[in-house]
């Protein structure tokens, strides 16, 4: 070109600025005859799946291109450039020296700090590194390390601040309390998957769950306004990535069992503490007639308690090309409950897809599955297990005789009513059904650099049916119904609806960082219900509703919220950090006086380390101090309580007339209206310290917390005289507070041979209630005790409140110069403390003044420790968790101990005291039920180790793996394998009872709760 300007006469400077565009334009002319083309593929180093999308440049250089579908890359470089780099968003950056090399193919390596920088919060995700409120985060590895049910169960001792407990039925949602008992309305935590607001994670698979967020600050919580005082669990599930179609598989396989049993008497103790009542069984035990039935020796733990297979099978399919990618999932499970005739069947599917035009994303999730649980069947109140350790040891379980063919007792015969627990498990056929479907659709734009809006809809519904069919049968028992069978039937439908408008901004002036969003939200809730429940006398074999004694009902609640938000994050060169946001919501469940609330949060955090006057150090890698405050709303208090209600049912008016008296049904007021209703209101204060030493090698994290609630929530019993029985009126009354430590500690190397990570959590929780307007709240009611619960004033939340006992009376002189007990009190009986009369003092009378605080359910401390070991291509992983210094009060032992009734009994029993056994302390057989008030004698530490999971795995090498198969992993499990614990029950962790209605209100209240069952497993884990 420069001898063609030459000879046409062009001057030297024009030719020199032809040249200079030329090259501008064309810049491949300054070596076109002096550079070489390089050629290559990059790949996944953990799978060798080829990556599209990755970055590849000539150092030294703007020029660049990107690896296609099949992750393969050309470019030209000039002979005078020796590097090429490849770059890729969450994997490690690489560069590769040229020198003769014409191909150069490389693997590159996932950023594992990289992804663990980024946390998701509410309505976004945010550095870690700039986060100034109190997260804790549980990744996919850690959820599916132990087979769960839930996600939500994956929680207990993996996030600090996060007491779970299960409950040992197979199906049943754990308890989850974010920092600690609040109030009185409920403590579950909302519950965010997806960006949308969702009812529970019973229908999600574990499998398909990227990361969990716990947020527990007001800085995180407090844009969830409404709902997020109890905390909020943020969900995200796994998505595709560019590249071939990837293949993951899974599966496991294994059994459940019970290890430990209540002790009671076998057939001879039996015989012989029947005569301690009197020869209580005399009518079955001395008639001829029952010597076939009375020679056994049955143990009834035994016969309802099982070995239960359990079984899970995942497939995942994943994928996607330049500007989409997309993951589908499908899970079976299948559990067998270790105790009879309960267990769960889960079939699910999940699609999730992305799609990118330009500066236009689209999104969507969707997930749908049918389950079928088959939940423990209790009877009378009591549970199948109360059932089991108060039966005669002398029956049989089966009788072919008797219509139904189980045996039961007689109250003549054997001077019991205990029911056969195996025909209360086994009889009745009873199945839960229940069909979900969850999902989400989204659209971000990008307006302009820094700024999109995002609109995103999503749905959580279900429905479910309730059938139990029970044929008649009789057992012998007062119960029997040998001439009807029971027939029940439930419909039901959840359906909840958001709508989410979001704005966002994100720019760097500088060192200047801000990041803004403004958010409109709407949510929309209905449920629905129905059940009828009737009798069949002609024959066993329809399943079918009858107008035999026919009763019906349904009811229909809708629920509204409608949010405004916005939230401010700014940050001066990563090193001065300050959050704001400000949210005000609507609730349809107060009146229009207090419809609205603002709920807000300030918080602030500085990297110390970047400071310039910090001297650099090779041993400290992170200082950060943060703190922040504000407030989070809570409106769960039921629909519709802001307003009056009408009852209808047994109420009655009776009037004479000429042809004698007459009834009339009418109805009565039922709920007392308060228009002035409005919003409890939690204050949240956290500090806290984020230190790392050695490149992160050791990590601390500590913090502080103080929540208090004010205008709680209540419902207050109204007088009877209104006409309502046990009328309540919903009130904004007082205040409580809870605060506590939370501490995390991290060590790990992963730079030898023997690779491990060690990570222990503690968290400390005081809970206490300022104010309740005046009220003492009771629950946990239980038989003729009273409430095992209360709450009042300048006390802990929900302690047990009983009587305190001070030994036996072993003498009437003892009785005569104690407090007055009861008019039945004789020797052998408990002495209770007299602590307080009418006037605060004691008065020598043991009353209801008397009662006391006897114990706490809620643990001091909570814990949770995992071990990671990798050793080339061996895996381990322990994992402890445990609770401290919370009482269980433990009505089994009421059952096994009490000697108000004859019943079978803890073989402690045949020691009672008697005048020729004047030394025992264990008290006289007493009916008139003085010995089992509610008291200490029942209360017992509640704190246990567990070793909840052990995992050994064994990865394949890949030279010996099939070309299609990238890892192959075989491992065996095993949870709960022992608990070191002083409690004297089935199980330590006690959530909430079958026979409570699975009130989460009473955790702590020992009914003869499923227990947690020991399990082992073996499984194989396959990607392609």
């Amino acid at each position: 070109m420069n001898n063609y300007l030459c000879r046409v006469g062009v001057s030297n400077k024009v030719r020199l600025l032809i040249t200079l565009f030329c090259i501008l334009l064309f810049p491949k002319l300054l070596y076109a005859q002096d550079a070489k083309i390089i050629k290559g593929v990059v790949v996944d180093s953990s799978n060798d799946m080829p990556l599209p999308g990755v970055n590849v440049y000539i150092v030294g250089t703007t020029i660049g291109t990107i690896t296609n579908f099949d992750g393969a890359y050309s470019i030209e470089v000039p002979v005078n450039k020796t590097e090429l780099r490849f770059k890729y968003i969450g994997y490690i950056e690489k560069t590769i020296s040229i020198g003769t090399k014409a191909e150069i193919n490389i693997s590159l390596n996932e950023d594992v700090k990289q992804l663990e920088e980024i946390v998701v919060v509410g309505y976004g995700t945010q550095e870690r590194a700039k986060v100034t409120g109190a997260i804790a985060t549980v990744d996919s590895e850690l959820i599916t390390s132990t087979p769960v049910y839930t996600a939500d169960q994956a929680l207990q001792g993996r996030a600090t601040g996060v007491s779970v407990t299960n409950n040992g039925s197979p199906g049943s949602d754990p308890i989850v309390q974010i920092r600690g008992v609040m109030g009185t309305s409920g403590n579950n935590p909302l519950i965010v998957v997806d960006g949308i607001i969702v009812q529970g994670l019973g229908d999600l698979n574990p499998s398909d769950i990227e990361s969990m967020s716990v947020l527990k600050d007001a800085s995180t919580t407090a844009i969830y306004g409404a709902q997020g005082a109890n905390g909020v669990v943020v969900v995200t599930t796994k998505k595709g990535k560019s590249g071939d179609i990837k293949i993951d598989v899974d599966g496991y396989r294994g059994v459940q069992s019970v290890q430990n049993q209540n002790d009671v008497m076998s057939r001879d103790d039996y015989i012989a503490y029947s005569k301690m009542w009197g020869n209580a069984a005399e009518g079955r035990l001395d008639n001829p007639k029952y010597a076939d039935i009375s020679k056994y020796n049955t143990n009834w733990q035994n016969e309802i308690f099982q070995q239960g297979i359990i079984e899970n099978y995942n497939i995942g399919l994943s994928g996607g090309g330049e500007n989409t990618n997309y993951r589908i999932s499908g899970n079976y499970m299948n559990q067998e409950g270790v105790l009879k005739n309960t267990g769960i069947e889960r079939f699910m599917f999940r699609a999730n897809s992305n799609y990118t035009k330009g500066k236009l994303k689209v999104a969507q999730t969707f997930s749908v599955s049918s389950t079928e649980k088959k939940p423990e069947q209790t009877s009378a109140g009591r549970s199948a297990l109360e059932h089991a350790i108060k039966m005669p040891p002398y029956l049989t379980v089966y009788n072919a005789s008797n219509l139904g063919g189980y045996q039961g007792t007689d109250i003549q015969l054997d001077g019991q009513d205990a029911e056969n627990p195996v025909r209360v498990l086994e009889h009745t056929e009873i199945s839960n059904r229940r069909v979900n479907l969850m999902g989400t659709l989204s659209a971000e734009l990008e307006l302009f650099q820094g700024f999109s809006i995002k609109g995103q809809g999503g749905i959580d519904y279900f429905n479910y049916t309730n059938e139990l069919f029970s044929p008649s049968y009789d057992d012998g028992s007062a119960l029997a119904r040998p001439n009807r069978s029971l027939i029940e039937k439930g419909y039901g439908s959840h359906a909840m609806m958001t709508l989410i408008g979001q704005a966002n901004y994100s720019r760097q002036f500088g060192k200047h960082n801000v990041n803004a969003v403004l958010v409109a939200e709407r949510i929309e809730k209905k449920n629905m219900n129905a059940g009828t429940s009737s009798f069949n006398e002609i024959t066993n074999e329809i399943k079918n509703t009858t107008n035999t004694d026919l009763t019906g009902g349904s009811f229909a609640v809708d629920y509204g919220k409608l949010g405004y938000l916005g939230r401010v994050n700014y940050d001066y060169d990563g090193k001065y950090l300050f959050a704001a946001s400000y949210r005000r919501d609507a609730s349809s469940r107060f009146g229009a006086n207090n419809r609205w609330a603002g709920f807000y949060s300030l918080s602030l955090g500085w990297n110390v380390l970047d400071e310039a006057f910090i001297p650099e150090t090779n041993w400290m890698s992170q200082l950060k101090l943060r703190g922040s405050y504000g407030s989070v709303g809570n409106d769960n208090i039921g629909d519709y309580r802001y307003s009056a209600s009408i009852v209808s049912g047994n109420h009655r008016y009776v009037f004479g007339g000429a042809n004698g008296v007459y009834q009339a049904f009418g109805t009565t007021a039922g709920n007392l209206p308060n228009p002035d209703l409005k919003w409890e209101t939690t204050y949240m204060t956290n500090v806290g310290v984020d230190l790392g030493f050695f490149e992160d090698r050791l990590t601390l994290s500590a913090e502080y917390y103080k929540n208090e609630s004010d205008d709680l929530l209540i419902n207050v019993r109204q007088v009877s005289s209104i006409g309502g029985v046990n009328a309540t009126q919903a009130k904004n009354a007082g205040s409580a507070q809870v605060s506590g430590f939370e501490f995390n500690l991290g060590v790990k190397n992963q730079e030898k041979e023997l690779q491990w990570a060690v990570n222990m959590n503690i968290s400390t929780m005081q809970n206490r209630v300022n104010d309740l307007g005046g009220e003492t709240l009771f629950e946990g009611y239980y038989e003729n005790n009273g409430s095992i619960l209360r709450s009042v004033e300048g006390e802990p939340l929900r302690h047990f409140y009983g009587y305190q006992t001070v030994g036996i009376f072993r003498s009437w002189e003892e009785i005569y110069t104690s407090p007055i007990q009861t008019s039945n009190t004789a020797p052998g009986d408990i002495k209770f403390r007299d602590i307080s009369g009418p006037d605060g003092v004691p008065d020598g009378v043991i009353d209801h003044h008397d009662r006391t605080i006897i114990g706490n359910p809620t643990p001091d401390v909570v814990f949770g420790l995992n071990m990671d070991f990798n050793y080339k291509n061996f895996d381990l992983n322990i994992f402890f968790n445990g609770t401290y210094g919370n009482e269980i009060y433990n009505t089994t032992r009421w059952y096994l101990e009490g000697g108000q009734r004859f019943f079978n009994a803890n073989p402690m029993m045949l020691n009672a005291w008697t005048p020729e056994n004047p030394d025992s302390d264990v008290p006289r057989l007493n009916e008139s039920g003085d010995n089992l008030r509610t008291s200490d004698r029942f209360v017992e530490d509640g704190s246990y180790i567990r070793l909840k999971n052990v995992t050994l795995g064994y990865t394949l090498p890949k030279n010996v793996l099939s070309k299609y198969i990238s890892r192959c992993r075989f491992y065996v499990s095993g949870q709960n394998l022992f608990t070191i614990t002083n409690y004297s029950g089935l199980d330590p962790e006690v959530g909430a009872a079958a026979a409570s209605g699975n009130n989460p209100a009473e955790t702590g209240i020992d009914r003869g709760n499923y227990p947690t069952p020991v399990t082992i497993i073996g499984g194989l884990q396959l990607n392609f």
